[in-house]
């Protein structure tokens, strides 16, 4: 059973669901959001998660958008990757002080699913990764609201920034790294070849610790197309493929299908820029 702590349904009341309740555009008919059919929203203004949401479309601005897929996704999101994430941790506290890099993080969706499993006892540094500085304004804004209801430890660093190869992760560090892909491999414009060489290169400058890779996504096979590619450039760059598998989550409103797996590395040796002379 996936449950959700009560600081996030406030959270997620507070900051998504009332304001578009509230909006003048809504007019309370089923299958409408903002004046507009909810299918055409998720096809055109949420485009499936895969639209432009820094651009306007029709009457809706991109902040209406980025709402309307928090509103629409985050929510299916969020119990997915908390099922994910209890099957990874068995213990919350090993993840004290780790790295977490949340590649297509949209409106700190991991972030917020983390800290459902976790608990605010645990405190790491996060960095969201999003090109749609709406995406990143809006996660913002959910994770200082987690914070303020006690759902994220007051220790807990939150970063957002459109571009990984940028992140100053600071000091050499030996603790966990987390990565997360969520339905990133969904696009279909994503280069995989470079998204691997990113994530070994950002886990490079993070530190020497353990690391682990977890990918979600929908069964659809357009969606999980490219994988197998992903997958065998993961194994080539030196991580073990730990578990691949599909499940029927059936928590929520409807039954979902869920394709995960799950990537780990062992710690490296300290490279020889770093070691004390």
């Amino acid at each position: 059973m996936i449950t959700v702590s009560p600081w996030y349904e406030y959270v997620r009341n507070t900051c998504i669901v009332y304001p578009l309740n509230n909006d003048p555009r809504e007019t309370c008919q089923s299958g409408m959001r903002l004046g507009k059919p909810s299918r055409w929203i998720f096809d055109h203004a949420i485009g499936g998660g895969q639209a432009n949401f820094d651009e306007p479309i029709e009457d809706l601005s991109p902040r209406d958008r980025v709402m309307l897929y928090a509103l629409f996704n985050q929510k299916g999101h969020v119990p997915e990757l908390i099922h994910a994430f209890q099957k990874l941790v068995d213990r919350p506290q090993r993840l004290n002080n780790a790295t977490m890099l949340d590649i297509g993080c949209g409106p700190f969706t991991a972030g917020l699913a983390l800290a459902n499993v976790a608990g605010n006892e645990v405190a790491l540094r996060y960095f969201g990764v999003d090109t749609s500085q709406q995406m990143c304004a809006l996660g913002l804004e959910l994770a200082n609201a987690a914070r303020a209801a006690g759902g994220l430890s007051p220790q807990t660093q939150v970063h957002f920034t459109d571009s990984i190869d940028s992140i100053d992760f600071g000091q050499f560090r030996l603790g966990w790294t987390l990565v997360v892909l969520s339905y990133l491999l969904a696009s279909a414009s994503l280069n995989i070849e470079l998204i691997v060489r990113q994530i070994v290169d950002a886990c490079g400058r993070i530190g020497q610790g353990p690391v682990v890779v977890l990918y979600t996504n929908s069964t659809q096979p357009e969606r999980r197309a490219a994988f197998p590619e992903f997958e065998s450039r993961m194994v080539d760059a030196g991580f073990k493929s730990e578990v691949v598998d599909t499940e029927l989550l059936t928590d929520g409103e409807k039954p979902r299908n869920i394709h995960y797996a799950l990537f780990t590395r062992a710690p490296q040796p300290m490279p020889l820029s770093k070691v004390s002379r």
